[in-house]
């Protein structure tokens, strides 16, 4: 049986994702950043939720990076993060 407490864990991570780009709306943010390049080695039904937990840890830190920088350098980093992810051949 799966853990029931990976719910809630899932459930924090995605909100602060989200909240770090709240422009996105929910389907933007889980198909640029979860389940868009980075996830072609699976499809989302077959995507094991300690790997999503684990690309929404890696997003969260990736724009915590960004947080110093200016709203004109922010977005520019956001869509240049984006762009790599989609072209990412993995």
């Amino acid at each position: 049986m799966r853990d029931p407490k990976r719910i809630k864990r899932v459930c924090d991570l995605l909100e602060m994702a989200w909240s770090r780009y709240p422009d996105q709306r929910l389907g933007q943010l889980l198909l640029n950043y979860v389940f868009g390049s980075i996830g072609r080695d699976s499809h989302i039904y077959h995507k094991e939720d300690n790997d999503i937990e684990n690309l929404l840890k890696d997003c969260i830190k990736k724009f915590d990076s960004f947080e110093a920088l200016s709203e004109a350098e922010k977005k520019e980093q956001y869509e240049l993060y984006r762009k790599r992810l989609l072209s990412k051949e993995d």
